[in-house]
């Protein structure tokens, strides 16, 4: 009886979820990883890894049209890319933002589509191969016409989700025991995108986001890692990365030994001429 009554409450459930409208259903759970591509990729994947001790979640590697790294930052995965495609010369920047969808590729497509926001049909780690095939690592559905729109923003369905949390977790555990490496980081607190018609983003973001939380009308957060925060500029771009630290003075102290320290309204940074022009500024955790 009690099994029963079990069954009848975890049905119900399911029916109610199935129940919900397209916009009470958050199309991400959180901001799964977010990357660099550079002409010196492989260069800044190793600085990073060495100089600030951060976690590796894959090694720099060859994957067909391009090549990337993962490292840690705890409650994220920064990858590092080289790309042969799309890439400007000499030009290192922050490139793209995937999110985890909370269903598979096919769910999060119909649910764009519900939503009339414009998106790809879908990009497979194996091109040509069927979806279902066990080599098939991921699939990718990118957003077209969507702010930043030099930029790539898109859910990133890894088809063994659990293996890939495992992953990820044991990275960030391994950051953790290094008490977040020199620069104590706990994790990404914000990343920054900067867009010219502040407006048109918020309204396009707020959109795809819903009905995810925001503490403003242009800041986004998940329940867990980084938030998105839109800001006006008048080149549109992922602007920066704001790092979360245990101790602020330690962390300066460190740069500051290392002549990698950039001070400027009470903030600190780390110096953009050392990792190709990055914006990655510092906060302490409250």
């Amino acid at each position: 009886m009690k099994r029963a009554v079990v069954f009848c409450l975890a049905l119900s459930l399911c029916f109610i979820a199935l129940d919900l409208r397209p916009e009470e259903r958050p199309l991400a759970t959180r901001v799964e990883h977010f990357f660099v591509a550079s002409d010196e990729a492989q260069a800044l994947f190793t600085y990073f890894k060495d100089t600030f001790q951060l976690p590796e979640v894959w090694p720099f590697k060859a994957f067909g049209s391009f090549s990337s790294g993962g490292l840690s930052l705890g409650n994220v995965v920064l990858e590092f890319m080289l790309s042969g495609r799309d890439n400007e010369p000499g030009k290192t920047r922050f490139q793209g933002i995937a999110f985890e969808p909370t269903g598979n590729a096919e769910m999060t497509r119909l649910e764009l589509a519900k939503r009339n926001i414009p998106h790809t049909l879908g990009r497979t780690s194996e091109p040509g191969a069927p979806v279902r095939q066990a080599r098939v690592g991921w699939e990718n559905v990118g957003l077209t016409d969507f702010p930043p729109k030099n930029k790539f923003v898109f859910f990133c369905d890894y088809k063994d989700r659990g293996r890939n949390r495992a992953g990820r977790k044991a990275a960030s555990d391994a950051l953790v025991k290094r008490m977040g490496g020199p620069l104590g980081i706990i994790g990404v607190a914000e990343i920054t995108v900067g867009v010219q018609d502040l407006e048109e983003a918020r309204s396009k973001w707020s959109a795809l986001l819903a009905p995810s939380p925001r503490i403003s009308d242009d800041t986004f957060v998940f329940e867990s890692g980084p938030r998105i925060r839109l800001v006006r500029a008048e080149s549109p771009s992922i602007q920066g990365i704001i790092l979360s630290v245990r101790s602020l003075d330690e962390a300066e102290k460190f740069l500051k030994e290392r002549q990698l320290l950039v001070k400027d309204v009470g903030q600190i940074a780390i110096s953009p001429q050392a990792i190709e022009g990055l914006s990655i500024r510092l906060v302490e955790a409250d």
